[in-house]
């Protein structure tokens, strides 16, 4: 199942989740979904600062994993939203809820849900969201002998999504 669908799937657990995303650990969004009939309380850049921040503050907060136990989700509650965190695989869910929602409540349905379907998971995005000319940077770069840790690096891509689009110019 790919991101986009898990996303529409997570959206599908409670009538009071307003968006659910798929976000890397560099903080980019892969897909989202928001419900039609909510407004946005952010919008522009800090819709984007809020995304990225939840999975750079995940990624801060599994340091911790050793004395406290794995990391299972992380909960801002507003007055007018509750925006939670969880891990999924090597990325980070992000959902927000309406504020009367309980967190705990949806936690354990996402929980529950990603059991149900881990094995079907691939959550990386669709190559075709990368367009030519960066995929020719890549290809270019990899030809060249650079590592693909570097090649991510450099052109602002998960390392995961560089190995599968490195297969994909091979093949």
């Amino acid at each position: 199942m790919r991101s986009e669908q898990f996303s529409k799937n997570i959206l599908g657990l409670h009538p009071r989740i307003r968006f659910a995303g798929v976000v890397e650990k560099s903080g980019h969004l892969y897909a989202g979904v928001r419900r039609e009939d909510t407004t946005d309380h952010l919008s522009g850049r800090s819709s984007e600062i809020n995304i990225a921040q939840s999975a750079y503050i995940m990624d801060l907060r599994k340091m911790f994993a050793p004395e406290l136990g794995q990391l299972r989700s992380v909960v801002y509650s507003y007055d007018k939203v509750h925006l939670i965190s969880v891990p999924v695989k090597d990325h980070v869910l992000v959902v927000s809820t309406e504020s009367d929602v309980k967190p705990d409540e949806i936690i354990s349905k996402i929980d529950s849900y990603v059991k149900s379907v881990e094995s079907e998971l691939s959550l990386y995005p669709p190559t075709n969201i990368i367009n030519e000319e960066k995929k020719e940077m890549l290809r270019n770069l990899l030809v060249s002998g650079i590592s693909e840790e570097l090649v991510a690096e450099q052109l602002d891509l998960d390392e995961n999504m560089v190995k599968m689009l490195a297969k994909e110019i091979k093949a």
